[in-house]
């Protein structure tokens, strides 16, 4: 008897290929120095945190701050951050709200980075500029609160996991659908999505683990073909407002739709635009 399985279609093949890139291209180090650094003008010979990502970082805090005052949201929220490459920036305005924080990722080598600052191993990465950044220029607190900031955080951050948006579910059983308060994920799924469609139920997927009332937190780059890191070039789903708002809607997060965009012109990437967005899931 001849059984004949499916073939793969043009997506599912395009999607194996980027999939194989970022497990053998995508390096944690050199993310980290290209995007979240560049050369202080005032201080020859040091780096400091990227005014595109300050801007983020601002955003992030605005929207925590905001939640709070919002609710009784303080020390009791849950945070899914899903995709979040070897990087916590998005999470440190979150900590002092935050419960507890599951933390995945699809690249092993970026859990090992993020995995390895949260138990402090000796030759973990040393994200200190980023925490000041946050706790001292944004929020306007005293080097005090900067360490304190950073192992609440490390505390809060329960456990650091696998991720893969083109699986269904994308995360392990484990990971309880409609239990999470926020779920965060930045510059993840127009890399992940090879079209629209794909995107749109990448956020329904997202959606899932998402209480009613919940929120998503997300941001992307908008008009965006690649970007490189080093010798690696990696692409990207071309998205704008308008399909992210309607691919929101379609997922459940239909009330409270807010959207922050900065134009780009990076070397890196051929992105027209950075977007910082939210919304609420109905109730």
């Amino acid at each position: 008897v001849l059984v004949h399985s499916r073939l793969p279609t043009v997506t599912e093949l395009l999607c194996l290929m980027a999939s194989s890139l970022y497990q053998e291209q995508f390096d944690p180090e050199v993310y980290i120095g290209t995007c979240f650094s560049v050369s202080n003008p005032h201080k020859p010979g040091q780096k400091s945190v990227d005014p595109l990502r300050i801007w983020s970082l601002i955003k992030f805090h605005q929207f925590y701050s905001t939640l709070s005052s919002n609710s009784a949201a303080e020390n009791r929220l849950q945070i899914l951050e899903f995709g979040g490459g070897p990087v916590i920036y998005s999470l440190i305005s979150a900590a002092p709200y935050a419960e507890r924080i599951v933390f995945s990722e699809f690249v092993g080598r970026n859990r090992d980075v993020v995995d390895s600052w949260r138990i402090r191993e000796s030759n973990s990465h040393d994200f200190r500029s980023i925490f000041k950044t946050v706790v001292q220029s944004v929020e306007g607190r005293d080097d005090e609160e900067v360490e304190h900031r950073e192992q609440e955080l490390r505390d809060k951050i329960i456990s650091v996991i696998p991720c893969d948006v083109r699986q269904d579910p994308p995360l392990d059983p484990s990971v309880q659908p409609g239990s999470y308060d926020v779920v965060s994920t930045h510059f993840c799924l127009a890399v992940a999505c090879e079209s629209v469609e794909m995107y749109a139920e990448a956020l329904r997927k997202l959606s899932a683990y998402v209480r009613p009332g919940g929120y998503i937190l997300s941001s992307d780059g908008l008009g965006q073909t690649f970007y490189t890191l080093g010798d690696a070039r990696f692409p990207c789903l071309t998205i704008n407002k308008e399909i992210i708002e309607k691919s929101l809607i379609d997922a459940g997060f239909t009330e409270e739709f807010r959207f922050h965009s900065l134009p780009l012109d990076l070397e890196i990437s051929d992105g027209k635009e950075v977007a910082v967005f939210s919304a609420r899931k109905c109730r």
